[in-house]
């Protein structure tokens, strides 16, 4: 069957290829470029999007990793820089970023499944059918129950984002809202770190080097969880001496019991979602802020220099008094002195006070609006999830001993009081001063239209009693002059809005007076009440942004405890060398022998399956390790077995060369693997095929001499070098399989799930598509037209 698959497109690509991806529910392909670009492409080699680098990436910090979320809504994308980012796959939208203390080396991302049907349920929502017992231990999510919905930012006024925003759900952010079953994102660095990411947000678990010594100062190669979490398997890369330069590398196989994800993974799958909720709520609170800033404008500072100028013109004259003086004698007298005419028709000039006028009010109104509409609202369901995180953390037996800490719970829950009374205090500030704006700005206009001899309004001209009162207050508080520090100018209390929006480090220069606040002159009298923990407290010299990045992180602090104890609580079993890797002068290898494990679910004891292609040299054979995923003791069998691929593929194909090289080696599909082969003379033509994993039946698996110590004995060897296990040819098994003319060895990516593949040659730069369940028909060269592709997407 030497035509078993379809050439759908061969593309030639602008950049060097280094990571592909197939997504597992749609027919589409992730692409990591060496410029740090990812593409995404569909079946036909359509374009959906191009995520560009992370802002202040080098050149040379690119894409170390891929993964998609098992539902294929989400990809996760690894970067030299450290950084992990989830992207959503209908645009190139980030939607999560992480960020790691060292570069990423290698992830995947694991869907946990029950122990019996394989499927978990829901982790927050509760099935009413379900027993008593089941739903009594399972939390509700009842935030749509109590909270409002929250809005989206205002974008733009055009009826397409009218649309869009009535459609938006800022809740799910994260993309939460579909996910049924727990799924880990499993993140290694090239220090030898191991993060663990519930729904690829929460860290729930990390391993770090000192913690485990196995892995010190190696990078990972690959790491992956077993689907039912009872261990976790990473392939790492230890330097066998502080010159990198020189040093050769031994590779080794390091299991870790994780038993204790198993049996929590209910609490785990609740704080993971609950996170995502919080995760959201902050981010968007942190664009209202940022819209905040933006509505806010400076034409005050404006205004304030205008003042200062006038301020030293008084001064120069030696005159006793100040300017809010003269502006109160105008009030009580009606008129104004030479200066302040001069200031009020030439340098204040009546146009520029309406265009003032106008700035501030739709400045402040804007601000308002976020504050009424977004941020309250984004505060009060940050309180509601905090509240629900405390009440789980005084749980002690389901989450307190998984390090979710009740007290810093409590604080950032009082973190997260006090912004919003610092929220309210910023409407207060700006009402207060939308007032007294108005009735001075009208009262100045008019005594401005009386000086230059013109009519006034009768509408401009009333004033009441309460308004005299708004104006006298304003040239109180507002016009007051600060003592200015030396070789600086004079500066006026105008504008009290814009340092709530301030991000420094700095006090508020005018901080709202407590003392005029009758609640809480009553708290500070009260003996019962100051100090208590069920007041939140008020940072009166902060501004709103400052209390912001307390909150936040106040509540990164109170979700960190999991991932320590979780952690802590992983027990390495040993290590095996599988084999070293020489230093060859400036040579790098882009792609390492080890293929990241998988779990097959086939009969009991379940295994977990690595392959190594050990001879970098000759690729000649595989490598196949197994050993059990629930771990009774600590004492960790694992058995190995060869592979090799002879002449003849095929019972009926005839034989062409005495063996194959194996180039690349990836799982198809639970019972399948892929190959992809080279002849190992004559034509030397690669050789994309499919091989059943029930091959593995037959081989007579060896027990393997495991490490339990570290630094590696030398009486340990490596994986080659070691004699007994059996040589297996599971050629003639492979029963599909295609023949890549006119194509130079490279690398590959399968999707079992869609039936795709894709092939790398010409360094890297060109591609082919193939349909893996049809065969060819016509000329295998030839790409299928677009009609053939549309019938082929709509079919499945």
């Amino acid at each position: 069957m030497q035509c078993s698959f379809r050439q759908l497109k061969e593309k030639s690509l602008s950049t060097e290829v280094t990571h592909m991806q197939w997504n597992p529910k749609m027919d589409l392909l992730a692409l990591a470029n060496t410029q740090g670009e990812v593409w995404l492409h569909r079946l036909n080699w359509q374009r959906v999007w191009t995520l560009s680098p992370p802002a202040g990436a080098s050149e040379g910090q690119g894409v170390t990793g891929l993964a998609w979320r098992p539902d294929g809504q989400v990809l996760g994308v690894g970067y030299q820089s450290g950084q992990v980012v989830l992207c959503d796959v209908e645009k190139a939208e980030v939607l999560h970023t992480s960020t790691l203390a060292h570069p990423v080396s290698c992830m995947t991302w694991q869907e946990a499944e029950d122990k019996h049907s394989g499927v978990t349920a829901s982790p927050v929502h509760v099935d009413q059918s379900s027993s008593p017992a089941s739903s009594q231990t399972t939390p509700q999510d009842t935030a749509a129950e109590f909270l409002p919905r929250l809005t989206p930012l205002p974008k733009g006024y055009s009826a397409t984002d009218k649309a869009n925003s009535e459609e938006e759900v800022v809740e799910d952010n994260k993309r939460l809202s579909s996910q049924t079953r727990l799924n880990i994102l499993v993140v290694g660095d090239e220090v030898g770190s191991i993060y663990l990411l519930a729904y690829g947000l929460f860290s729930m678990g990390q391993l770090a080097p000192e913690e485990h010594p196995q892995a010190k100062g190696g990078r990972l190669l690959s790491v992956t969880l077993s689907s039912d979490l009872q261990c976790l398997s990473a392939v790492v890369q230890h330097q066998a001496s502080a010159d990198t330069s020189q040093s050769d590398h031994t590779v080794c196989l390091t299991t870790y019991n994780t038993a204790l994800l198993a049996t929590r993974k209910q609490e785990l799958a609740t704080l993971g979602m609950k996170y995502g909720q919080v995760a959201t709520i902050l981010g968007y609170m942190e664009n209202t802020l940022r819209s905040m800033s933006e509505a806010w404008e400076d034409i005050l500072l404006e205004m304030d220099n205008k003042l200062a100028k006038f301020a030293e013109t008084i001064d120069s004259k030696d005159l006793d008094w100040q300017v809010s003086d003269e502006f109160l004698q105008l009030l009580m007298w009606g008129k104004a002195s030479p200066e302040l005419q001069s200031f009020l028709l030439n340098t204040l000039t009546e146009k520029g006070l309406k265009k003032l006028g106008l700035s501030i009010d739709n400045s402040y109104s804007n601000i308002e609006k976020l504050v009424l509409n977004h941020l309250q609202r984004a505060g009060q369901a940050l309180l509601f999830h905090l509240s629900e995180l405390k009440g789980l953390s005084l749980w002690y037996d389901k989450y307190g001993m998984l390090g979710l800490n009740t007290q810093a719970v409590q604080e950032a829950w009082s973190c997260a009081g006090s912004f919003m009374l610092k929220a309210n205090e910023l409407l207060q500030v700006i009402d207060n001063s939308m007032k007294n704006f108005k009735a001075f700005f009208r009262w100045v206009y008019a005594v401005m239209l009386r000086l230059a001899g013109e009519q006034v309004p009768s509408e401009v001209s009333k004033m009441s009693q309460k308004d005299l009162a708004f104006v006298a207050e304003f040239l109180q508080e507002n016009l007051t002059e600060e003592t200015p520090s030396p070789g600086r100018p004079k500066r006026f209390n105008l504008e009290k809005v814009g340092q709530y929006l301030n991000k420094k480090d700095e006090d508020l220069p005018f901080p709202q007076d407590l003392s005029k606040i009758p609640w809480e002159t009553f708290m500070q009298s009260s003996t019962y009440l100051k100090g208590s923990e069920l007041l939140f407290p008020h940072h009166q010299k902060k501004s709103l942004y400052q209390v912001f990045n307390i909150t936040k992180t106040a509540v990164e602090r109170a979700l960190e405890g999991p991932a320590a104890v979780i952690g802590r609580s992983f027990n390495c079993l040993g290590s095996l060398p599988l084999y070293s890797m020489v230093k060859r002068g400036d040579s790098q290898h882009k792609r390492l022998p080890v293929l990241p494990m998988s779990q097959f679910s086939g009969g009991e004891p379940r295994h977990v399956f690595t392959l190594v292609i050990p001879d970098q040299d000759t690729l000649s054979r595989i490598l196949v390790i197994r050993h059990p995923t629930q771990l009774h003791s600590e004492l960790l069998v694992m058995e190995g077995a060869w592979l090799k691929v002879g002449g003849q593929l095929g019972e009926q194909e005839a034989k062409r060369c005495s063996s194959h090289k194996i180039l690349d080696v990836s799982y198809y599909d639970e019972g399948t693997l892929a190959l992809l082969l080279q002849e190992g003379e004559g034509e030397c033509c690669p050789v994309l095929a499919l091989l059943p994993l029930m091959a593995l039946d037959d081989c007579g698996f060896a027990v393997l001499e495991v490490s339990q110590t570290f630094p590696l004995t030398a009486t340990v060897a490596s994986i080659g070098d070691r004699v007994g296990l059996c040589m297996y040819d599971v050629g003639h098994q492979i029963t599909q399989y295609r023949y890549l003319e006119n194509a130079d060895p490279g690398v590959m990516a399968v999707g079992g799930e869609r039936k795709v593949g894709a092939v790398l040659y010409g360094h890297q730069r060109r591609l082919r598509l193939f349909d893996m369940n049809a065969e060819e028909e016509g000329d295998s060269d030839e790409d299928i037209s677009d009609n053939d592709m549309q019938d082929l997407n709509e079919t499945r």
